[in-house]
Order: structure tokens, then C-alpha cells, then sequence
């Protein structure tokens, strides 16, 4: 009896701390190409197990890891978004720049010229997920009609 007294005082002394991490981000997936010589709608599709206050979004020349995108290069979006599907576009300039982020029916607009990999991550009450880059790298394409979308 007296061990239990000793233990439910010890725990009446504690505080208990509980954080909600970000539904994971799966699935992230794009077109294969964008234009060279002006702004391209970059549709994404990815799927999202529960809910996530943020989607952040990262627009990075192939092999640099979205940690170490330009501002410029980056966007994010506030929820909440639920699972488990989302799609949209962004809209992208041929300098990488991104200028807007919008859901389906909106987007983000950035300038390319490198081979790009569109990447992305969630927050949930400021708890950031990890970042979950799309399948495919999106090649910079020159053909007058090189905005394919899906």
C-alpha cells in the first residue's frame, strides 16, 4: 500500500508531454518534363496517411537536397489537408523560382532549366515531417508544346 502512495505521488510530480507528428507524406509524384522558355503548370498528386496542418513544397535542381533551397525555390501551403489524396499544380518559371502553390484547381509557377525534383514534407501544430522527394526527376523540355500535364 505504502509503494503505491510513494508511486502515485511520483507521478502526480510528472507532466506528460504528448507531441502529434505529421501524417506521412507518400507517393509523391509529377509530370516529366517542364518548359525552358517560360512559366509550366507542374501538376503533383501524393497521398497523405491523416491529416497535416502544412504542405511544404521544394523545387530543387536534381541532387541538391530541398534542406538547401533558395527561397525562392520553395512554397508551402496552410490546411488542414486530409487524406488520402492530394493533387495540384504548381506554377514554375525557367529560373527555378516559384511563384504560387495551389490546389486542384490552382498551382506554382517556377522558372526551370536543370533536370528538377519536385519534393515535399508536412507539418502538423509546427511538427515538421520529413521530406519525401517525387518519383521522377522533371527534365526541362524546349518543344513549343511542352506543357504536358497529365
Amino acid at each position: 500500500m505504502r509503494a503505491l502512495a510513494l508511486l502515485a505521488l511520483f507521478l502526480s510530480a510528472c507532466t506528460l508531454t504528448l507531441e502529434i507528428a505529421p501524417g506521412p507524406v507518400l507517393g509523391l509524384s509529377t509530370q516529366a518534363t517542364y518548359c525552358q522558355d517560360r512559366p509550366t503548370r507542374l501538376d503533383y498528386r501524393l497521398f497523405l496517411e491523416g491529416r497535416v496542418d502544412r504542405l511544404e513544397f521544394f523545387w530543387v535542381p536534381e541532387g541538391v537536397h530541398p534542406s538547401r533551397a533558395r527561397p525562392e525555390e520553395t512554397w508551402a501551403l496552410t490546411g488542414p489537408f486530409w487524406g488520402p489524396e492530394v493533387a495540384g499544380y504548381l506554377e514554375v518559371a525557367p529560373t527555378g523560382e516559384i511563384w504560387a502553390v495551389y490546389l486542384v484547381p490552382q498551382g506554382i509557377r517556377v522558372d526551370p532549366l536543370p533536370t528538377r525534383r519536385l519534393w515535399a514534407r508536412g507539418a502538423v501544430d509546427g511538427v515538421l515531417g520529413p521530406y519525401v522527394r517525387a518519383q521522377d526527376p522533371v527534365r526541362p523540355e524546349a518543344s513549343p508544346s511542352c506543357d504536358p500535364g497529365w
